[in-house]
């Protein structure tokens, strides 16, 4: 009796051994750093140290994405390009995608109401996201409202969504958009891409008070209010902890870095622990091609003024 017993035991710990080798090839653990900025307007001082820094991280650091909270040309020396210069400057940095602003939208019903948004998304080439608002009852033609991203294997939804600002103040052109709830918006994606998607971050441009409201998601790229959020702002979902970050904005932008830990806990990956903090350019050399591309721009804009 006492040798069956050793041989049960036995067999069950090779079965064990056997199950974990076969298990063994499997990711547990996945790393994803987001580097992210928003609300430049136009204020392009530090972008080519930005660069320098973007470049270092890309090579020294797995499934980087890089990603921008929206608010990028309007008030900003080159707002009469309609974003031109910014987008041109963000396509040779490499960004993975944009949430548009509500400062991208036009504030008067006239012949010019897509100018900004159709030169954004002809010069972009990156994804434009914009996953809650609708014109003529359908999502706003050349926007994507989410996409999914395959790093390593692991499929990352980053969802857009934007302030409706522009419908609380009732701008002339809203009269034919209709802006939706960000945070029910993200809700509803997040269930039609659970089959798809492994990990959700959201992309807003929506502010603060509204990103607290969302839930349902490992992150939170936020925008709009020009935070300078030098360690990730904290929200509860149950058990879950979601942070949300924003590097600042305008005359007092930053490029900012979420680092982010999951495992795969009963096959799913689980968010268990990040740390996010906004990068200083004390000491880092502008990236020379960025340079070169602004300064460029600097010295045509000086000739438009003098013709």
């Amino acid at each position: 009796m006492k040798l069956k017993k050793i041989t049960v035991l036995m067999l069950c710990m090779i079965m064990l051994a056997v199950f974990s080798a076969g298990c063994s090839g499997e990711q547990e653990t996945f790393h994803l750093t987001i580097l992210h900025t928003n609300d430049w307007h136009g204020v392009l001082f530090d972008v080519p140290q930005y660069a320098t820094l973007i470049n270092e991280i890309r090579a020294e650091t797995e499934n980087v994405l890089l990603l921008d909270g929206g608010d990028i040309y309007r008030r900003g020396p080159f707002e009469a390009w309609n974003g031109v210069a910014e987008i041109s400057v963000m396509n040779a940095m490499g960004y993975d995608a944009l949430v548009f602003g509500n400062n991208e939208f036009p504030r008067v019903d006239d012949e010019l109401r897509y100018i900004s948004q159709h030169t954004i998304l002809q010069h972009a080439e990156f994804p434009v996201l914009l996953g809650n608002v609708m014109l003529d009852g359908a999502f706003v033609e050349g926007f994507l409202p989410y996409i999914i991203l395959d790093v390593q294997g692991v499929d990352v939804a980053i969802i857009g969504v934007t302030s409706p600002k522009p419908w609380d103040r009732g701008f002339e052109f809203t009269s034919r958009y209709t802006f939706l709830d960000p945070a029910q918006t993200v809700l509803q994606i997040v269930e039609e891409t659970n089959d798809r998607a492994d990990i959700h971050i959201v992309l807003s441009h929506a502010g603060i008070e509204l990103d607290r409201t969302m839930r349902s998601v490992s992150a939170i790229i936020g925008g709009d209010n020009h935070l300078a959020l030098h360690e990730p702002e904290i929200v509860r979902d149950g058990e879950r902890r979601i942070p949300i970050v924003q590097a600042g904005g305008e005359q007092n932008h930053y490029l900012g870095q979420l680092d982010l830990t999951f495992a795969r806990v009963y096959g799913v990956w689980t968010l268990q622990d990040f740390d996010g903090r906004l990068l200083s350019v004390e000491g880092v050399t502008p990236d020379a091609e960025i340079q070169q591309m602004i300064d460029d721009y600097w010295a045509l804009l000086l000739q438009e003024d003098a013709a």
